[in-house]
């Protein structure tokens, strides 16, 4: 699916440069200032704004990779992006959770996480983990490295630092851990961080060092534009999608003169100051057309692109989370986003986070997934001879083909959603979120009976890194 011309593509570029040319960006106190001068770039030290000129953004554009590796613990876990396929990840840091026994909103604990990252884990629609919730019980002074030993202990999967990482050397240390040392790091980076650009045109001159820091070890960067239209961005979806464009190629101009060859995704979040409550909303059908539109663009630059497909302004788990969700995840998937979060059990313009709404957006990103990929034709699928087989008024559900084909997944099967006729339903039916909650069940029992990932020495020694005590990596081993 496409939603924009050639021409209207080009001039989104063209005004993005322009933007960068005249006004530039901010990266006040940043290391990269120097480096970028150097480079050609108009810098002014006293105020850290940077002006590019369109060759420079070329030319740092000329030293991405089109493919992106985001390795797993295991290689049948790790994530390529190479615009074969769309992959999903949960969003970010929630600070609050919807409790599933109470149905009350709460901020989110350590158990949260915990739980979460094992259902997350266990989840396979999902490839990439965030940090997606704050552990808010946990002492701000321990939270960080806390919060990074149960993620690289609770999964296998790709892991994304959302929050930029303050204690460097004890995280460059537990890349060392998880990876063995820094080499096998780079050739499998376990962990990416993500660069967020504060809207309009500035990145914090701190983060940014640090991003580019860890950019140079081997991680990816997802450089995160998330203006608000209307507000924090100009009203129109193109000047928006222009302010987006602009403050991804600016970053990722900064990035590239300071670690030359750093994977990228650009990340496209934008939303919309809904004007009658002055609320932000990523749920909104305008996140989703500037998100299908933005991936067009990176893909034309040869960039992989990351979209909020699966965001909603849905306070609960009801009708609201369904539809916007499943449109917007839909027209994420249908315009080859290479990554969709917006994300897994987020409500609340994902601010809120619901463990059994995991299984159920895991429903809604697989019958996408499925409907995009289509079906085959071929004169196998076709099917001719079993009509001559069968014939008039005949019936085709004693077919071997039959019996093997839908062994083999040619009709998707729910988990959460019913078939039931209505008169069954309701003798041996439960409702959506009865359903939700038993599968988060099953998983967490099959979690607490289950072996750790990592090696006792590897879980050890991650514990001292992120000064966890002896009697907290029993208990949690449990």
């Amino acid at each position: 699916m496409t939603w924009l011309g050639d021409g209207e593509r080009d001039a989104i570029l063209d005004a993005a440069l322009g933007v960068l040319e005249r006004v530039g960006m901010k990266f006040a106190g940043s290391r990269a200032l120097p480096l970028l001068a150097q480079a050609g770039a108009r810098v002014d030290a006293g105020t850290g704004v940077v002006r590019f000129p369109a060759e420079l953004v070329e030319r740092a554009l000329e030293a991405c990779p089109r493919d992106v590796l985001m390795a797993g613990a295991r290689p049948e876990n790790d994530v390529l992006l190479d615009g074969t396929r769309s992959f999903f990840n949960v969003s970010g840091c929630a600070a609050k959770t919807l409790d599933r026994h109470s149905g009350a909103i709460r901020p989110s604990t350590l158990a949260d996480l915990r739980e979460g990252t094992a259902v997350l884990d266990a989840t396979p629609q999902l490839d990439v983990m965030w940090t997606f919730v704050t552990a808010g019980d946990v002492p701000l002074e321990r939270r960080e490295l806390v919060e990074q030993y149960v993620y690289l202990t609770g999964t296998e999967k790709p892991v994304v630092l959302v929050d930029c990482p303050t204690q460097i050397a004890a995280t460059r240390r537990v890349f060392e851990v998880v990876s063995g040392d820094l080499q096998r790091f780079r050739a499998r980076p376990r962990v990416s961080l993500l660069c967020a650009v504060r809207a309009p045109l500035e990145v914090n001159g701190g983060l940014l060092d640090v991003t580019t820091e860890f950019a140079r070890l081997g991680a990816p960067i997802w450089v995160y534009s998330m203006p608000i239209s209307g507000a924090t961005g100009p009203v129109t979806l193109a000047g928006t999608v222009t302010q987006m464009w602009a403050e991804i190629l600016g970053t990722l101009t900064a990035i590239q003169t300071v670690a030359p060859g750093a994977g990228i995704v650009a990340c496209c979040g934008p939303g919309i100051l809904d004007m009658r409550t002055t609320t932000i909303s990523l749920g909104c059908l305008e996140n989703s057309v500037m998100g299908a539109a933005c991936v067009e663009i990176g893909h034309h630059l040869g960039l992989p692109v990351h979209n909020s497909g699966l965001s909603t302004d849905g306070k609960s788990i009801g009708m609201q989370a369904g539809y916007e969700k499943g449109l917007k995840v839909l027209a994420a998937a249908a315009t080859g986003a290479d990554l969709i979060s917006g994300g897994f059990g987020f409500l609340d313009s994902s601010s809120t986070f619901s463990l059994p709404l995991v299984p159920i957006d895991a429903e809604i990103a697989a019958m996408a997934t499925a409907m995009v990929r289509g079906f085959e034709v071929s004169p196998d699928t076709l099917m001719a001879d079993a009509f001559e087989r069968v014939g008039i008024a005949g019936n085709f559900l004693s077919e071997r083909e039959t019996r093997r084909r839908v062994r083999q997944g040619e009709h998707f099967v729910p988990r959460v959603a019913s078939r039931l006729a209505i008169d069954q339903w309701l003798t041996n039916g439960r409702p959506e979120i009865e359903v939700a909650n038993a599968l988060v069940d099953e998983v967490l029992a099959a979690r607490a009976a289950s072996t750790p990932y990592l090696s006792d020495d590897q879980r050890g020694e991650l514990a001292v890194v992120c000064g966890l005590t002896a009697a907290e990596t029993e208990a949690w081993a449990r």
